[in-house]
């Protein structure tokens, strides 16, 4: 997939992710959220990382051939889950969250959802680009937002 405005000439592409790319997700998802499960008190749990890996669609987020992240979704019910955005550091801030989340509301709109939800820690910067983007806060825990978009919007 390399739809809604591929980034000029770093063409950026969602492709689906296989099993040799759980390792790669599973670090990089250790590493991005260390610091926001030491700060909030999670422990980080590899093996049920693992073991909801089958469970979910997952991406490989690519720019120019090169893997930079990847993407993990549920449909749940008449809605599209976000269960992670995961960007390799020197990628975060140039525009790759926001194309990815416009895929996110194309794949949710094409499927026929209702809407699009997720959960981000309330310190992560990923929180703002939500809000920009038209996702509502629903609900509160002490670390987390959890946040809606309708597809319609």
């Amino acid at each position: 997939m390399a739809s809604p405005g591929d980034m000029q000439d770093n063409i950026l592409r969602l492709l689906p992710a296989t099993n040799e790319d759980l390792a790669f997700a599973r670090e990089l998802t250790r590493v991005n959220m260390r610091d926001y499960y030491l700060r909030y008190g999670f422990v980080w749990q590899p093996e049920a990382f693992d073991a909801e890996w089958p469970k979910r669609e997952s991406y490989r987020v690519e720019r120019a051939g090169t893997v930079i992240g990847f993407l993990g979704l549920t449909i749940e019910g008449s809605y599209l889950y976000v269960r992670d955005v995961q960007l390799i550091e020197a990628y975060r801030g140039a525009g790759v969250g926001r194309w990815i989340m416009t895929c996110v509301a194309e794949m949710a709109s094409n499927r026929g959802c209702a809407s699009v939800r997720l959960k981000v820690f309330k310190s992560n910067p990923a929180a703002q680009l939500y809000l920009r983007l038209g996702y509502l806060k629903v609900r509160e825990e002490p670390a987390l937002f959890w946040m809606e978009r309708a597809v319609d919007q």
